[in-house]
């Protein structure tokens, strides 16, 4: 039976889906089984309704059918529940449309439970619980969850927008999800949870960082990688981009001109750091000369037009003299494709946003397009999705002096060329300069750290011709290392988890840096990155550091993070 907190938690569960006030744990008891009698009684919560998916039995596996946006099968998981719940609130409406929305749950046997909770986020437009990043937290003992955001699709299809769908994927879902998930999961186990996590990149990150400013005891702490914070700016910039590339033929970038790009990049800026080990670990020190690549023969150049083009990218969006968005750095050329598109066959990204999100018009068409789109944006604040109420990390921030967390480990790959890593930085110092007048830099890295990731591109992965250090289980990375397809293995060691030989360690592995940190402590001086070779031995490891700290060559193999330290 529920305690009595937890009853009037069920009468009042509507208001704090809006209001983010937390609710008593129920009262310690035995822990239930994975069948439906250990929910018999949530049918009690208004709007809530469980669903008791199966039992996985250890090394087994699980794969949702119809999951649009996270449709891959998980191997290797421990002994758990799966459980799906839906969600209908109609606590705000007529202010804002009625929510509905899934989570799903792994939820790992009582011997195996380590009295905490993990909040898994999703992934750009997706559509669909994310159960393969949901399974990485579970060998760790987390009890884990994700919501599908409120509707289903693939990750760059943006047609299933709906007033009630925007606000469920802007933040609604994932606040209700944690809210009820905690809930749940106590009533599951009959005891409370001790400390509860965040682990998302991109939308994930965002979602993260969101759910922060909307209620800073969400989570004790929070590992937020490249957070697409700034909607209502980065999607303009996106089209912007394709713009540039298809606005004039002439200048339009191909596979060939990219290569270029890439090489030359790397002869220019590589030795920024004073080492020559194939990563630009400095890129905003490079003083690029594209004219050393800019001639009439394509086979080695880029023509002036298509020089242009990447300048553009490579420059801030501003408009009317305002910053709408920063541009890419040096070394995300690899990249950029993803926004390119192409005229005749326009799909996903490409000025979905400006046509179904801010004007509601299907004829909308790419040439269409005019600096107009960043007001516009900026006006609709579709779902009001971006996470720019900096002052109101000072509520998780003055947590971080107290025994449980407030502490936030965020990364974003310098070879990004998905979100602008600048933003990042951008989020990092408005957030220093509004949680407190008086605040320094030190006093932010007391309880929220940023570190940039050189040559890691968007959340994970590097250039393969390069292979720079990416690798410290963030977000997602695990999934990634298991199913990387050209490779048709999964790791020898650590079988979608953590890091392969280094298993829950803090040296190398950010999520259990961050766990040290909140629980102990123990601040993140730095998180050892791993480059590994086919067979997944390693090829090279590498601090990264936190802002403003940077890695520096001492002595030694330059492929051994031992030979470097954070100054």
């Amino acid at each position: 039976m529920f305690s009595p907190a937890l009853r009037a938690t069920a009468t009042t569960l509507l208001a704090l889906f809006v209001s983010g006030v937390h609710s008593a744990p129920p009262q310690t008891r035995a822990a239930l089984s994975c069948t439906s009698s250990s929910f018999t009684n949530v049918v009690t919560l208004p709007g809530v309704t469980v669903t008791i998916e199966s039992a996985v039995t250890k090394s087994g596996t699980y794969q949702e059918s119809g999951n649009l946006g996270f449709p891959q099968q998980i191997d290797l998981l421990p002994s758990l529940c799966v459980v799906i719940v839906k969600v209908t609130n109609t606590s705000d409406v007529p202010i804002k449309p009625q929510s509905s929305y899934r989570f799903g749950m792994f939820l790992p046997t009582a011997a195996k439970w380590n009295n905490k909770i993990m909040t898994v986020g999703s992934a750009s437009f997706a559509g669909g619980i994310n159960w393969p990043d949901m399974g990485e937290p579970v060998h760790y003992g987390f009890a884990t969850i994700s919501t599908d955001n409120g509707h289903s699709s693939n990750g760059s299809d943006l047609s299933w927008v709906t007033p009630a769908r925007l606000y469920d994927w802007g933040y609604r879902a994932v606040h209700g999800s944690v809210v009820v998930g905690k809930l749940l999961t106590a009533h599951y186990y009959g005891k409370d949870i001790t400390y509860s996590y965040y682990s998302g990149c991109s939308t994930g990150g965002r979602q993260g960082l969101r759910e922060i400013q909307n209620d800073a005891n969400a989570f004790d702490g929070a590992l937020i990688g490249a957070p697409a914070w700034d909607t209502v700016h980065l999607m303009p910039w996106i089209s912007k981009m394709a713009y540039y590339q298809l606005n004039n033929t002439n200048g339009r970038l191909g596979t060939d001109q990219l290569n270029i790009l890439v090489s030359e990049v790397l002869s220019q800026c590589d030795f920024q750091d004073g080492q020559t080990d194939r990563v630009v670990s400095k890129p905003e020190q490079c003083n690029f000369d594209i004219s050393q690549i800019t001639c009439s023969d394509p086979s080695r150049c880029l023509s002036s037009a298509q020089a242009q083009t990447a300048m553009h990218i490579w420059g801030d969006y501003t408009v009317n003299g305002r910053l709408a968005s920063h541009g890419f750095t040096i070394g995300s050329e690899d990249q950029w494709p993803v926004y390119f598109g192409d005229d005749s066959t326009l799909t996903g990204f490409d000025f979905s946003y400006e046509r179904l999100w801010i004007n509601n018009n299907s004829a909308y068409k790419w040439q269409d397009y005019t600096d107009q789109a960043v007001s516009d944006s900026e006006t609709v604040n579709p779902g009001q999705a971006t996470a720019n109420r900096f002052a109101d990390m000072s509520s998780y921030r003055t947590r971080s002096v107290g025994k449980k967390g407030g502490k936030i480990l965020m990364y974003h790959g310098l070879a990004d060329g998905l979100i602008p890593p600048k933003a990042s930085l951008q989020f990092y110092n408005q957030t220093m300069a509004a949680t407190s007048g008086a605040d320094t830099l030190d006093d932010m890295r007391a309880w929220f750290r940023y570190f940039e990731v050189p040559g890691m591109q968007h959340c994970f992965f590097t250039n393969a011709r390069f292979n720079a250090p990416w690798y410290f289980a963030g977000s997602g990375q695990a999934t990634q290392l298991r199913l990387l397809p050209y490779l048709g293995i999964r790791p020898a060691r650590g079988d979608g988890w953590s890091v392969p030989n280094h298993l829950n360690d803090s040296s190398y592995d950010a999520l259990a840096a961050l766990m040290q940190w909140v629980e102990n402590d123990k601040p993140v001086e730095k998180v050892i990155a791993t480059a590994f070779n086919a067979d997944f031995t390693v090829n090279r490891t590498r601090p990264i550091c936190p802002y403003p700290q940077v890695a520096t060559y001492g002595s030694g193999n330059i492929n051994d993070a031992a030979s470097w330290r954070c100054a």
